[in-house]
């Protein structure tokens, strides 16, 4: 039995090691949500506006244009 008993305490002290570890890290990580939440300058209230694609024109695209450069994947091949 002397085995297990040492196997065991290793895995006593390892479970402890693992536990400093975990937290050091959280009290680490609540560090810099603690720096992160004071911001140095305002955010912005608005998004910048989105570029406008032209209104549609009612008519298909022209025969070899690009203008459909990304095909639908699910259109049967002709």
């Amino acid at each position: 039995m002397g085995f297990m008993d040492k196997a065991k305490e290793l895995a006593d002290q390892a479970q402890k090691k693992l536990d400093e570890a975990q937290t050091k890290f959280n009290e680490s990580q609540r560090q810099k949500a603690e720096q992160g939440a004071q911001p140095s300058e305002p955010a912005p209230t608005e998004a910048p506006p989105a570029a406008e694609a032209p209104p549609p024109s009612g008519q298909p695209p022209a025969e070899g244009s690009d203008a459909n450069a990304t095909p639908d994947p699910f259109k049967p091949i002709e």
